[in-house]
Parts: C-alpha cells; structure tokens; sequence
C-alpha cells in the first residue's frame, strides 16, 4: 500500500515487522505465518523497501535454566515472561547469536525493545524514588548498572554489524552513539489522539535537542486509523517530516484514501532529503509546542 507512495530511490523507506512473528518467546524461530523470512526479505526489497525487524533480546524462553535468568524476576515480572541476566557470558552470546541471525536473513535494519524494563522489572515512569525493588541485584555485583548496560549494548552493536539499530525502552545516554536510532518516548496511539499529543509532540519538542548529537531521536509513529481524526494525525505527520526526525507510517488501509495517499507521498519525499532541525518555539509556556521553526519557516499546529 506505502511502497507506491515513496518515489525517492536513492533512499528507500524501511518496512518494519513489529511483534507478531516470532514463535512465542523465541525470537530465533517464527510462526506459521512468518515460514520464510529471507524469501519475505527479498519479496519487501522488490517492492522497494528496506527490511526491518522488531525484537525482545532479553525475553527469556519458557522452561530455561533458572541460573540464567534474572535472579529476583524470575517467577515474578509483571509483563509476560522470565528474563536473561545480562552479567551472564551465556546470555550475552545468546544475544549476539539472535542479531546474527537477522544479519543472516538479510535485514537491513532491526529494532530491540523491552531491555530497560526487562533488566528492571520497572517502566521509566515507575521509577520514581527507585529504579527498581528493593534487594534487587544481578548475578555478577562487581560491576555497576551502566557498565553491564552498556556491555549489553556494545554487544548488540557488535553483533549487528552494519544493520541499523533502532534502541526502544533503552537508556538514552548509554545509547548514544552506539544504536543510529532512539525512541525517545512511550508508545504513540492510533486509538487515542491524547496518547499521540503526550508521547509524540511533547516527547519531540524536549528531546530534539539530542537529535543527531546523541542519535536520530525516533519520535514513534503516525498511527493512521479511523480512530483519529485525519486533521490531528496530517498534522503530526508534518512535524515528523520536516523535523528531519524519522518519519515512520503505520497505516490501516481503510484509513488510506486518495487525500491521504497524496500527502504521504509528499511527506516520504520530503523526510527522504536532509532538513533542518525542527525547533518548538513556544516550549516555555506550552508543553506541546505548537509553534515551530521547520524548514527555516513558522509552522502553527492546533493540537488541541
């Protein structure tokens, strides 16, 4: 449906497979619906696109040795599964074996998610007098919080080679020049248009001043549905695109008309060629900007 609208060959859009394809836990193997993933990867590069791919490195499989897993979480994480301790070699070659095994499928770009909750067992607003429970502690003590994240993260990067890294739910300062791309805030919404205006155009406005010095801050997606209304979601559309932040598309087809498919086009054109940095010029008095400095032009957004 989005291939046809990016018609700037010489920097071709990414397709990015989110959850959903693995088999359970194991991202190593995929579901009856995923068969074949090089021959998927081939088949999105004909139409065009570059291959992404979504991952949870740290998600332990059921039925694991419990003297891998993190010690205090085990039979007790609040999301959906028992976690890999970091601080063990075993679990760090793991790690690196699942990223080689994109690189092996051929994909061009992949996106890890969950590590910061799966180290803590707390998502970043919990982490308010502490950062996760009392007692907590990893199998290896000798050595700091950061610099077992960072072993973490240097390890992905090695082991992605020249595949593109999108860090989501991972520590902004200990990214930094390690993955090409952060997410700097919780999940837009294509269900609610408050979700999008607090994790997206807040989100952009106070963190840009970290885009292409720390990495290229991903702001998440336009989560095009029937559910917003088109004016809202055109509008944050535009702040991705001429922000020069990542322009990532999530489309229902039946949010898809002629209207929006002209503008899309425009919008893949315009975020594919280098741009100024957006700039929010009312952030002192606004905490959702909505005026903005965006192609060396004043933009005024209603968000409201």
């Amino acid at each position: 449906m989005l291939a046809p609208l990016a018609t700037n060959s010489s920097n071709k859009p990414f397709s990015v497979i989110d959850d959903g394809w693995s088999l359970g836990s194991d991202y190593t193997r995929t579901n009856d619906k995923f068969p074949d993933m090089p021959k998927l990867v081939d088949e999105i590069k004909k139409l065009g696109m570059r291959p992404g791919l979504w991952t949870r490195p740290l998600l332990a499989k059921p039925g694991e040795n419990k003297n891998i897993l993190s010690p205090n979480f085990q039979n007790d994480n609040k999301d959906d599964g028992a976690t890999l301790d970091p601080t063990i070699d075993e679990n760090i070659q793991r790690i690196k074996n699942i990223f080689i095994l994109y690189k092996q499928w051929n994909f061009e770009m992949v996106k890890h998610d969950y590590s910061t909750f799966d180290i803590f067992s707390k998502w970043g607003f919990e982490m308010k007098d502490a950062m996760t429970e009392p007692g907590w502690h990893f199998n290896d003590t000798s050595k700091t919080n950061a610099e077992i994240i960072l072993h973490l993260y240097n390890s992905i990067r090695d082991a992605a080679g020249d595949m593109y890294l999108i860090g989501c739910n991972t520590i902004s300062h200990l990214s930094a020049g390690i993955f090409e791309l952060n997410r700097i805030g919780d999940d837009t919404s294509g269900k609610e248009w408050a979700r999008t205006k607090k994790m997206g155009v807040n989100t952009m406005a106070f963190r840009m001043v970290q885009h292409k010095n720390f990495y290229e801050v991903d702001g998440d997606c336009v989560g095009l549905t029937t559910a917003i209304p088109w004016e809202k979601n055109k509008q944050w559309m535009q702040l991705l695109t001429q922000s020069s932040a990542p322009l990532f598309i999530s489309a229902q087809p039946d949010a898809v008309g002629a209207e929006q498919k002209d503008f899309i086009k425009q919008c893949f054109a315009d975020a594919s060629k280098p741009q100024p940095i957006g700039e929010p010029l009312d952030w002192l008095e606004n905490p959702f900007p909505s005026k903005w400095k965006l192609d060396n032009k004043v933009v005024e957004f209603d968000w409201d």
